[in-house]
């Protein structure tokens, strides 16, 4: 485990001889704060400490002081950190079973450091249990940090449907922007693909230093290996992070998102390759691979999720894919099921909306206009009433299965004429998830309206917008097929200029 330590004047000799403890007992150590033992305020190595749970380099946190209430008191200021004061081995292990602590704080003037040692094993060596009344106190926790600044997106969360947001860049990871996300605008999630990953990389020198580090231990690396390297160093953070909204969700939120090269999209054994690989890789619990949903696609679902995969299928674009997909996540599920396996594998239906918008504004009449993606998305989520019920979805979910949620994907207006808002007010949903992008996720939390959630109203407008398009010359099963091919190339061609521009920083930084 990450563990980082940090206290102030009253404390660092416990501190050190603590890192030195911890540290023998296996864990990662990192001590953090002054180093001196000239007078320090607390609250300043408690910042110290939280920046970096925050910025996901620790899973956890030691924090000490005279009495150690000064700390916990400032540590319990940050989003994302519960902290709390342990002095017997009883508390040290029931706060992380029953409560999800995450930052251990303790009194070098109360207790000895032999005390310390036993009462910090304890707290490391305790893992969240999971029952369903530590669930539903966690989630209460929560509810009431993020009720702090209500707005827009808590209700949409309190309305049954998460927000993940759909960018990542290592400085927000940093500056513990994501972890306020977390806790000001209700984020559970986040996605990414080849494009926010390139643009990444290629705007900013946030990571160089780990590719001239990658090629230096290892000259023959692959742009590729050196991409995923990045990739997972980032999404592996981001995932610790959001450990706690997976484990109080019962591991049905939570997540984040790493794509296999968009290369292998119509390669099944690649993509299975591929992605068991990486999930490896990873080893982490909240990580989902993404996977497109291409005619390949559904027999690599398939054989992700019973390899125990969690999988995130991509660019689904009408009802025909996404029931496709579905049907392999099931197909999946009763694989493990019928021999005897876990069925706490999770995945999402990523259905893209936006991008129904080009093609057809200047074809259909104004019922339709700029209503065809929300239509086809609003589709999916009928579908999946359908997909997760009679006698086959019941005996799985008696088992344990989680029901795939369907994923509402590009929702950021490209048309400056409409409301920046529409997709995400018109997609909300319960049991779903909605990933949005930066720019929008603000301007929801500004100025969004939530309104009614879809169901049969809704449904029934959605048929009508289809039956306009399609009598408007609009044949949507093709140019779902269409969207999709065009999706898949566009994430190719973004995926090679992230590879280029790997290949050039590694020979810039080797020559400089």
């Amino acid at each position: 485990m990450r563990v980082v330590l940090a206290a102030d004047h009253a404390a660092l000799d416990m501190r050190n001889a603590l890192i030195e403890r911890v540290r023998a007992a296996g864990h990662d150590v990192r001590g953090v704060g002054p180093d001196s033992g000239e007078s320090v305020d607390y609250p300043n190595v408690a910042e110290d400490l939280c920046m970096e749970l925050m910025a996901g380099r620790a899973d956890r946190g030691i924090l000490l002081c005279g009495s150690g209430a000064g700390v916990c008191m400032s540590a319990n200021r940050f989003p994302g950190i519960r902290a709390a004061t342990a002095h017997d081995t009883y508390t040290a292990q029931q706060m992380v079973e029953h409560d999800a602590v995450n930052v251990l704080t303790m009194g070098a003037r109360v207790i000895d450091v032999d005390l310390a040692a036993e009462i910090a094993t304890l707290f490391l060596e305790a893992r969240f249990s999971g029952v369903d009344r530590h669930r539903r106190r966690l989630n209460k926790m929560i509810r009431i940090e993020r009720h702090r600044t209500m707005n827009p997106c808590q209700q949409l969360h309190d309305a049954g449907q998460s927000i993940w947001l759909d960018y990542i860049r290592r400085d927000i990871l940093d500056d513990g922007t994501l972890a306020r996300y977390t806790s000001d605008l209700a984020v559970t999630g986040l996605t990414s693909n080849p494009s926010i990953l390139e643009k990444a990389v290629a705007s900013s020198d946030l990571y160089d230093d780990q590719i001239a580090q990658l090629h230096g231990n290892d000259p023959g690396m692959s742009a590729e290996d050196i991409v995923f390297a990045l990739a997972i160093d980032d999404l592996s953070r981001a995932a610790t992070i959001l450990r706690t909204a997976w484990d109080a969700s019962g591991h049905t939120d939570g997540f984040v998102s790493l794509e296999v090269s968009p290369t292998l999209a119509d390669d099944t054994a690649g993509t299975i390759e591929q992605g068991w690989a990486l999930f490896q890789q990873a080893d982490t619990p909240n990580l989902m691979i993404k996977v497109p949903g291409t005619q390949a696609g559904p027999a690599a679902i398939e054989e992700l999720i019973y390899r125990g995969v969690n999988v995130n299928v991509t660019l689904l674009f009408d009802e025909q894919q996404y029931r496709a997909a579905a049907a392999a996540y099931v197909r999946g599920l009763q694989r493990r099921h019928d021999e005897g396996k876990s069925l706490d594998v999770a995945s999402v239906a990523s259905v893209f909306v936006s991008r129904w918008d080009t093609p057809t504004h200047a074809v259909v009449d104004d019922d339709a206009r700029f209503k065809v993606g929300i239509a086809a998305t609003a589709k999916c989520y009928q579908a999946s009433f359908d997909v997760f019920s009679g006698p086959q979805w019941d005996a799985l979910a008696a088992a344990g299965a989680h029901p795939q949620k369907v994923l509402m994907a590009s929702t950021s207006t490209k048309d400056p004429s409409l409301k920046d808002t529409l997709y995400v007010e018109a997609l909300a949903a319960a049991g779903t998830v909605n990933t949005i992008p930066g720019d929008t996720l603000l301007a929801f939390a500004d100025h969004g309206e939530l309104g009614g959630l879809l169901g049969e109203a809704q449904w029934q407008e959605a048929d009508h917008v289809l039956a306009s398009a399609t009598a408007s010359g609009v044949d949507i099963p093709a140019l779902a097929v269409q969207l999709q091919q065009e999706g898949a190339a566009a994430f190719v061609k973004s995926w090679t200029s992230l590879l280029d521009t790997v290949t050039q920083k590694t020979a810039a930084l080797q020559s400089a």
